[in-house]
This record gives structure tokens, C-alpha cells and sequence, in this order.
């Protein structure tokens, strides 16, 4: 199966605090893409990892080729089109940042988004930027909407603070772009709000189709109310419906697994998660206010 997200990393700051190196990575088989990538380090403002940093706020570049991305020839020849990166701030302090690329070609579809509210805005939300494979009139369409806070799905990440899911898109009443998701073929989508400086909101948004989807599996888990384990809450799967099945009996307490790694660390972190089927995982903090509120993964 071919996926839109074709390589992930975690960059987190180094001993000295002044510089991002590579925490955890996964690059298929883009050897030389990762070759180079596990030598390099980025200042505060540098590259894509530091500008994320500095911004404190998701960026995607649609653009490799520029100066700004240090890996543009490398990007070129690896087949990657398009970078997003995702922060993890705890207040203050950066945990980490997550940078995941897509993929291209004639064959891809599916979209990643970062939708912002402009100047402000306390109900509106406008796209900042996207990347779509080949679906461009589902970009095209996209860029000229405006959405009010609580209506869409990146409207409802924003309303409730918290990641939110939507599967079976072309017959949902709330997804807003229904029916040019079922001309498109995207069934699922994935949004996840941050604000990291007053008055800025940025909603990243995964929109997967089941011929390329953004990756195997979207999981969300969250802290019962003990606040003792994680539990699944919402996921989604493009090999099979029986997730929530799956993991029926499964809880992870702090510091079990790669996902109570995450929760006891706060970190995000790519990590092999099943050694039989080759997956690896992209394990995604969601922060509010000091607390972890969920953890997002991303399976490969």
C-alpha cells in the first residue's frame, strides 16, 4: 500500500538548549534522505525544525526547493513535495517538533492542511496553506472557504480544543466539503487545534483517501478518569473496521510502551510499535495548559 506521508521525524533540543537534533525518525527507504538528516542540526529560526520552533506554530511547505529548507536537493530526489511540522510546547518550552513529508506523484491523493483564524479572528478560519497530491479542484475549492468556529471539521477542533475525527466524510452533515470529498475519494479526516501564542489558532488537518491513505491507522488515546491509563477514544484504520475491536482490553500506563513513554515524558517520539508487521508509529502529544489531554498516532 502507498501512503501520502512518506517520511516522519521528531527533532528535539539538544543538551545545551540552542540547537534541534534528530530524536527518532522514520524514513523508509529513503536511505540517503536519511543519512544525511541524522548529521544535521538546526539553530533557533534555522530550517524548517527552528522556524517552527521560533513561530510556535504548525508550518507546511508546499515548496522543498527554497533556501530556507536546507534539504532541498535531497527532498527533490527522494520524491517529496510537501513538509509539515507540528510543535510540542509545554508554556515556555519546546518539547519537541514533529516533521512529516509527503510524498509525490501522479498516483497520490489525499490532503494535509493548516488552517489559521485571520487577525484574530475569534469565529473565522481561512487556510493558510495545503497540499493535495492531485486532487486540485478539492485544493482549489478549499482555499476560497471561509469556516466559522464550531462548523466543519477544523471548525470543531478549534470549538471543542481537542483533536476531533470524522470518518465516512462524504456522508457527514458536519464536514462542510462532503460532497467534493466523495468526488475526491477522501473518507476520513483527522484535525488537531493549537495555540501556542495569544489570539493565533492554527488547526492541522489529515485528510485520507483508502487508495493513498495518510497512513495505515489514525489513533486517539486519552487518560481515564483516574488518570491512571490510556484508553483508545477514536481511531481509524484503511486495512480493516475492527480497531476499537482490537483494542477492547488494551490500557497503557505511564511509561509502558512507546505510547506511556510519550505520556510520561510529554515528548513526541517515532517508534517502532509492531516489530512482526515492520509498523512504526508517530506518537503525538497533545498538551492543554500542562496537562496531556491525548496522545495522536500516526501508523506507518
Amino acid at each position: 500500500m502507498s501512503l501520502f506521508v512518506k517520511a516522519a521525524e521528531v527533532w528535539q533540543p539538544d543538551l545545551s538548549g540552542q540547537f534541534l537534533v534528530l530524536a527518532s525518525s522514520h524514513y523508509g527507504d529513503l536511505a540517503q534522505f536519511a543519512s544525511a538528516s541524522q548529521a544535521m542540526a538546526f539553530a533557533f529560526a534555522e530550517g524548517m525544525p527552528g522556524r517552527t520552533w521560533a513561530e510556535r506554530r504548525p508550518l507546511i511547505w508546499t515548496d522543498l526547493s527554497g533556501e530556507d529548507f536546507k534539504r532541498s536537493q535531497l527532498a527533490q530526489d527522494a520524491g517529496l513535495a510537501c513538509a509539515l511540522s507540528i510543535p510540542v510546547f509545554a508554556g515556555d518550552f519546546l518539547l519537541g517538533v514533529v516533521v512529516l513529508f509527503c510524498g509525490a506523484g501522479s498516483d497520490l491523493s489525499g490532503a494535509v492542511e493548516v488552517w489559521h483564524n485571520p487577525s484574530g479572528s475569534s469565529n473565522e478560519l481561512k487556510l493558510a496553506d495545503g497540499y493535495y497530491g492531485q486532487l486540485e479542484r478539492f485544493g482549489w475549492i478549499s482555499r476560497r472557504l471561509t469556516m466559522l468556529r464550531g462548523r466543519g471539521l477544523p471548525g470543531q477542533a478549534w470549538d471543542q480544543n481537542r483533536p476531533v475525527m470524522i470518518n465516512d466524510l462524504p456522508h457527514s452533515n458536519s464536514f462542510l466539503r462532503a460532497r467534493n470529498a466523495e468526488e475526491s475519494g477522501i473518507t476520513s479526516g483527522l484535525a488537531i487545534p493549537f495555540s501556542y501564542a495569544a489570539k493565533d489558532v492554527r488547526i492541522v488537518t489529515f485528510l485520507s483517501t483508502l487508495s493513498t491513505p495518510i497512513a495505515k491507522r489514525f489513533e486517539v488515546w486519552v487518560p481515564d478518569r483516574d488518570d491512571r491509563y490510556l484508553l483508545l477514544r477514536t481511531g481509524f484504520c484503511s486495512e480493516s473496521s475492527d480497531l476499537e475491536q482490537r483494542y477492547l482490553d488494551t490500557a497503557f500506563a505511564r511509561g509502558q510502551g512507546a505510547l506511556g513513554e510519550t505520556w510520561l515524558s510529554g515528548r513526541p517520539l517515532v517508534e517502532e510499535c509492531d516489530h512482526a508487521n515492520h509498523e512504526r508509529c508517530v506518537f503525538i502529544p497533545f498538551i492543554v495548559e500542562g496537562k496531556l489531554h491525548s496522545i495522536i498516532t500516526l501508523v506507518f
